[in-house]
């Protein structure tokens, strides 16, 4: 069998678990507002569209606790350290905890400071408010649930997860069902079958992983706090990134509910039946997305550039295949699915007005989600932060500046684009992330020339080198001289002898021979790895490269 057909093989196995069960995430949005659509209030609608998107902008900001775990146990996961695979789980599982509690601890004024954002009319606080009171202590299972379903995705197994979330989601469906149409609970009968759902799926996922992992001693949980502390540095390098790029995600949801809300109650419970649209596309591609975290997280691990390369370009086939079918599935159909989702007539005539801009939004958004599962994978979060700090201005700019008469027009034409100009930026900045990283030595006995040699460096490679702080060490040959040292990353595919030619060049152009005297060295410039593989064992044990490395890795 070609490697082509296995890897779409291996893909499907891991991406088709996480569809099937990510139907079942939209179908209970889908449920959640046609239970309210037909409770005879637009108020109804809003407020389950007001408090779900509070609770989008707290929790999002926690989705480094899946992504983060998924790129760095997949990883772990290919070299087989199992060290590394649960002290992931048990780094990923403190923070939930911590951070569920205190969310349960400022759950008044979080909702008071949310509302006074967002401004609803008074009908859909009152919802809202009921809604969010209740629901609101599942927050400490959802922030787990997150670092779990990550945990096992990253240690390549997404049957469970998708189990998990079909039983979890069918009982919040039939529970609020129950409470709503038999039981006549209203919107507290939602909210009650969601928080006991929520729990639910977090026990089921924690006993899954004792199970399937840790009872089977496929991953070691650390038994000492100590432990929790070893690669802690990597742990936040990388998950800070990641929050910092969902804040913004989670600010320009909030925005767009926020513009609906100061456009009256028709527009915000309009645009929360046509969000829907996103919300189901993007868990179908989000398949593609979480295989991709798992698939490129283990390659990478593995330093299999080939499979790799080869990997990224098959689930980019996919991802287009869904994007063209979704939108043609749209096209056909969406207009039912608006008449499906409420029965008052002026929020249906309202919410068609727009639909043209439903019909755009797979094709326009499917690489900005398939981009961020192969950059999860890769780890390679700081990028991700700075192409959505791209996007969220791009958005902002063209929701003030577009000449639509119409500013809900101007609204969805922005988000459009926004979505667009995220995957643009990030398949744009794909071929420099692969390249192999190449780490230098940097050392000098003249203490005064960081900057030329910061200048040196940069000139010659650009934006695709790094330097550490440099710091000042001793002569590892006992002569008592004071180094200036730092290490540098260097991305570059070039063969390692190519860059050691650059490199001993360089040196001269610094003066390297021609202005040294005694034991003076102008600039010393030695690759010492590249990648996982330690080039000049004798330099990289050294405390002066050691220093930096740490520092870069």
């Amino acid at each position: 069998m070609s490697q082509v057909r296995l890897l779409n093989k291996r893909l499907l196995k891991l991406a088709l678990p996480n569809i099937l069960s990510n139907i079942t995430v939209p179908l209970l949005g889908i449920v959640d507002l046609a239970l309210a659509g037909h409770l005879n209030n637009v108020g109804a609608i809003g407020g389950v569209s007001v408090s779900s998107t509070i609770f989008n902008l707290i929790y999002w900001n926690f989705g480094f606790l899946r992504m983060g775990t998924t790129g760095l146990t997949a990883q772990a996961h290919g070299i087989q350290d199992k060290d590394a695979m649960g002290r992931n789980l048990a780094q990923s599982l403190s923070i939930g905890i911590s951070f569920g509690l205190l969310i349960l601890l400022f759950q008044s004024p979080l909702l008071r400071g949310l509302l006074s954002l967002l401004r609803p009319e008074p009908l859909v606080v009152d919802y809202a408010t009921t809604y969010f009171n209740i629901v609101i202590w599942g927050a400490p299972a959802i922030l787990c649930t997150y670092a779990l379903n990550g945990w096992i995705i990253g240690m390549q197994n997404t049957w469970w997860p998708m189990l998990v979330s079909i039983v979890t989601n069918v009982t919040n469906i039939l529970l609020s069902a129950t409470l709503v149409i038999g039981y006549d609970w209203g919107i507290k009968g939602i909210a009650t079958g969601t928080v006991i759902a929520q729990w639910l799926g977090f026990l089921l996922l924690l006993g899954g992983g004792w199970w399937l992992f840790l009872k089977k001693d496929k991953a070691t949980f650390p038994d000492t706090f100590g432990a929790l502390k070893i690669g802690i540095r990597r742990y936040f390098s990388t998950n800070v990134h990641i929050l910092i790029r969902t804040m913004l995600l989670a600010f320009v949801s909030f925005y767009f509910t926020s513009a609906g809300t100061r456009m009256g109650t028709l527009t915000l419970s309009s645009n929360a039946l046509l969000l829907q649209f996103a919300t189901i596309f993007s868990y179908f591609i989000d398949g593609f997305a979480y295989a991709a975290e798992a698939l490129v997280g283990h390659t990478y691990g593995q330093k299999d550039r080939k499979t790799l390369l080869l990997s990224i370009r098959i689930l980019g086939v996919w991802g287009l295949a869904l994007a063209v079918l979704v939108s043609l599935i749209y096209y056909a159909g969406g207009s039912y699915f608006i008449h499906f989702l409420t029965d008052i007539p002026e929020v249906r005539q309202f919410a068609l007005e727009y639909i043209g801009w439903v019909y755009l939004l797979p094709i326009t958004g499917f690489l900005a989600y398939l981009m961020d599962g192969i950059y999860v994978g890769l780890t390679a979060t700081r990028q991700m932060m700075t192409s959505m700090f791209i996007a969220v201005g791009v958005f902002f700019l063209l929701n003030t500046s577009l000449p639509f008469s119409d500013p809900n027009n101007a609204l969805w034409c922005a988000f459009v684009t926004y979505l667009l100009i995220r995957g643009v930026i990030l398949t744009m900045m794909l071929p420099r992330i692969l390249m192999p990283r190449n780490y230098i030595g940097v050392g000098t006995t003249f203490l005064e020339t960081e900057e030329k040699i910061r200048q040196l460096l940069t000139s010659k490679y650009k934006n695709n080198i790094r330097l550490a702080p440099f710091y000042t060490t001793n002569d590892s040959n006992g002569s008592g001289r004071e180094y200036l040292n730092t290490v540098a990353e260097l991305r570059s595919s070039k063969a390692p002898e190519l860059l050691r030619q650059e490199l001993k060049d360089l040196e001269k152009k610094a003066g390297r021979g021609s202005k040294e005297q005694g034991d003076e060295v102008v600039l010393d410039l030695d690759l010492v790895s590249r990648e996982d593989e330690v080039l000049r064992p004798k330099d990289y044990h050294q405390p002066y490269f050691q220093m930096g490395y740490k520092l870069l890795v």
